[in-house]
C-alpha cells in the first residue's frame, strides 16, 4: 500500500511539473519579437518619471500600495497597452 501511495504522489508531482513546464513554454511562445523593446520603453518611462497616471494608479492598487511591486505591475500594464495598441493598428 505504501508503494502504491508513493507511486501516486510521484505521478502527481511529475504531472504538476509537466503542467508548469508547458505553461511556461506557451507563455514564451506567445511573446513576440517586439516585447523586449516594449519592456525597455516602459522601464524608461519609470526611470524618467514620465508615467501614465491612470496606469500608475491601477498598478498601485494591484500592488496594495507597495511601490516596488507597483513598478513591476506598471511595466506589465504598459507593455500590455502597447501590444493592444499595436494589434489595433494592424487589424
Amino acid at each position: 500500500m505504501a508503494t502504491y501511495l508513493a507511486f501516486l504522489v510521484l505521478a502527481l508531482l511529475i504531472g504538476v511539473f509537466y503542467f508548469i513546464y508547458r505553461r511556461s513554454i506557451a507563455t514564451a511562445e506567445a511573446a513576440d519579437d517586439e516585447d523586449l523593446q516594449r519592456f525597455m520603453i516602459a522601464n524608461r518611462e519609470l526611470h524618467l518619471e514620465r508615467i501614465d497616471p491612470a496606469t500608475w494608479d491601477i498598478a498601485i492598487q494591484l500592488a496594495h500600495g507597495d511601490e516596488g511591486v507597483a513598478r513591476a505591475r506598471y511595466i506589465e500594464l504598459r507593455v500590455r497597452q502597447m501590444k493592444e495598441k499595436a494589434a489595433a493598428e494592424q487589424g
